[in-house]
């Protein structure tokens, strides 16, 4: 007995100078490495004396209360200690999702942006070690995150820095290192300028500088970043939350996983764009319907509201063994869904969409076919929330042949409005969705037997499609280009010719653009009345930059130029003086989110009385249709 006493003394003393290393997740000494297996860990015999000593000795030799172990927050500093063993890959995503929950929880404070870091560098910490996929994916999104919630703050600056150092790790591409660190870079001179964050950014461009872009990738890059400065400089700026594409991370607590927030790029995987916090309502909000549409290449739900909401968006991955498919999730904020099915089987790669109560809102969930790239925006006026999903990544390099030829596979053409929405209609009473589909199925069977180029209308008969499904109809059939038919109209019954737009900041200094957008984004059954037109072009000018849609842009403006001039040669021989109105940019509704060149080409002004006069022959049309079609051979042979 005596003795046994006395080993039971030597555990406390041992206790109480080890027990808070030991309390702090059975670390030893071991250089940094992880500890696997039995290696570094005391035997099952000396835990069991462990055990025994810490019930006969309280805890202590001093008498004095055994402190409290140390919390989630207090580990995880611990584990990224360089000399810290780490413990099993298990156990550190386990408490760096702790970690991530909690930030979560704190939301956009400066302690949720703290928290996001903290568990960001224990994912990395991770990764450098095991070299999990997943654990570089969760830290660059959580890094984006603390970002996104320290913005302007030394504190964001540094976030965006490590993600930038990161990505390029991770990737194994130093190239994309240089682009990540630009565009953070082209971000902090913006929101934290003269930190010393800032100027640790710009030492490691200068030192990555041999990987530097040739010019014209240099170029896009550029404007990428004005457009990053442009989006710091109003408010809405976030870093890219993912590096690279890669599977999507699984989790098992879809109600508890930590989401992305602001507006986030997340590179090729996923792009989020939500709206400002001050543009967002107060007060609650209604989800008024939800517009699913699925094919076998991809999909996209519209999520109606009555008003401006803040919104985050998740991904969870596959779990076979719990048969649950892969998932993104729209956490709606103060959002109500009263009324609406709870569930709705939609088909293709988007199997259902399911919608759920939480306390402080409504989530929208997809069941996805897999893992699939995403892309989710909001559209003002009326506000709604878009989520793309496709097999095939938003932004792809424009494959071209040794003649310089472009590969053109599918063509959609979008007849405008339709159904119960005429459009525009003319002095005697000819209405534009009449014309506007003619011109289609005209243009249609010149580009399918003269071109070999499958083509899709997005509709074929006098329905109504609403201006979000049109977009995803030629996003899920993986089309090359896409044009929108429409006819002009304007108050002044003298005004006629043709002009064709692409998608981008109204640039047009009479505001003539500013009302045909108007115009064509209105809701069905309402006029466009341009009152809130400039605060719209405003906003989708912010949107726009947040699409992460590469040289798309470009693209579809070298497409409207192609499209005018082919239709001033083909109407130019019999009706010369058609007038040239030129191309021009606004914010189309249904351009946006086309992951493809896209242009809307107005044909003429239904409301001037000679225009109308020749849209309703059969000849006219027929020049314009052969216009689109002159326009498409032209982009599939390089010009």
């Amino acid at each position: 007995m005596e003795s046994d006493t006395g080993s039971l003394r030597k555990v406390c003393s041992s206790l109480a100078q080890k027990g808070p290393a030991l309390r702090a997740g059975g670390m030893c000494a071991t250089g940094g490495r992880r500890t696997h297996g039995s290696l570094g860990r005391p035997s099952a015999r000396a835990l069991f004396a462990i055990l025994v000593g810490l019930v006969a000795c309280g805890g202590s030799t001093s008498g004095e209360p055994v402190p409290p172990p140390p919390s989630d927050e207090q580990r995880a500093q611990i584990l990224l200690d360089p000399s810290a063993a780490l413990p099993p890959r298990p156990e550190v995503v386990a408490l760096a999702d702790a970690v991530a929950i909690a930030s979560s929880r704190a939301g956009r404070t400066e302690r949720g942006a703290a928290l996001a870091m903290l568990a960001a560098d224990l994912r990395a910490r991770a990764y450098r070690i095991d070299q999990a996929d997943a654990d570089a994916r969760e830290a660059l999104e959580l890094y984006a995150a603390s970002a996104s919630a320290a913005s302007g703050t030394a504190a964001g600056c540094e976030a965006d820095r490590r993600r930038a150092l990161l990505a390029g790790e991770h990737a194994r591409d130093a190239s994309l290192a240089f682009r990540e660190l630009y565009l953070a870079s082209r971000r902090q001179a913006v929101l934290a300028p003269r930190s010393p964050c800032h100027t640790a950014l710009e030492r490691a461009l200068a030192q990555a500088a041999a990987y530097r872009p040739k010019a014209e990738a240099m170029w896009a890059l550029e404007r990428e970043g004005n457009a990053a400065a442009e989006a710091a400089s109003r408010g809405g700026a976030a870093p890219s939350a993912i590096g690279s594409a890669l599977p999507v991370p699984t989790r098992t607590d879809p109600t508890s996983a930590p989401v992305s927030t602001g507006t986030a790029n997340a590179g090729e995987g996923q792009v989020v764009v939500t709206p400002r916090d001050e543009s967002v309502a107060k007060g609650p909000v209604k989800i008024t319907a939800v517009e699913p549409f699925g094919s076998d290449k991809g999909g996209r739900v519209v999520i109606h509201l009555s008003g401006p909401a803040a919104f985050q968006v998740g991904t969870l991955g596959a779990d076979a063994s719990a048969g649950k498919d892969a998932r993104i999730f729209v956490d709606v904020a103060r959002a109500s869904a009263r009324g609406l099915p709870r569930e709705t089987e939609v088909g293709g790669v988007v199997r259902r969409v399911r919608l759920g109560a939480q306390p402080d809102g409504t989530r929208v969930v997809l069941d996805l076919e897999a893992s699939l790239y995403r892309r989710v925006f909001y559209l003002p006026d009326p506000f709604r929330i878009v989520v793309d999903v496709s097999t095939r990544p938003p932004v792809r390099v424009e494959k071209t042949g040794p003649s310089g030829a472009r590969e053109l596979r599918r063509v959609v053409l979008d007849p405008g409005h339709g159904g119960n929405d005429t459009g525009a209609v003319g002095p005697t009473g000819l209405k534009e969705s009449v014309v506007t589909l003619d011109i289609a199925h005209r243009a249609a069977s010149l580009v399918s037997r003269e071109l070999g180029v499958e083509t899709l209308l997005t509709r074929d008969d006098d329905t109504f499609v609403p201006l979000d499904l049109r977009t995803a109809r030629a996003n899920a059939f993986h089309a090359d280009l896409f044009v929108s038919i429409h006819c002009n109209a304007a108050e002044n019954s003298a005004a006629r010719g043709v002009m064709t737009f692409s998608l981008d900041r109204v640039r047009d200094p009479d505001g003539l653009a500013t009302r045909i957008a108007a115009r064509e984004n209105a809701p069905r059954g309402r006029s466009g009345s341009g009152a809130d037109a400039q605060a719209i072009d405003e906003e989708m000018g912010l949107i726009l930059a947040n699409l992460n849609i590469g040289d798309v842009s470009a693209r579809s403006k070298h497409v409207a130029e192609l499209v005018q001039r082919a239709a001033l040669a083909s109407l130019g021989t019999r009706w010369p003086d058609t007038k040239d109105h030129g191309t021009k940019t606004a914010g189309f509704f249904v351009l946006v989110g086309a992951d493809m060149p896209a242009v809307l080409f107005e044909t003429s002004f239904i409301s001037s009385v000679e225009d109308e006069r020749r849209l309703a022959t059969a000849d006219y049309r027929q020049k314009l249709a052969d216009a689109v079609v002159n326009a498409i051979r032209a982009y599939k042979e390089g010009k």
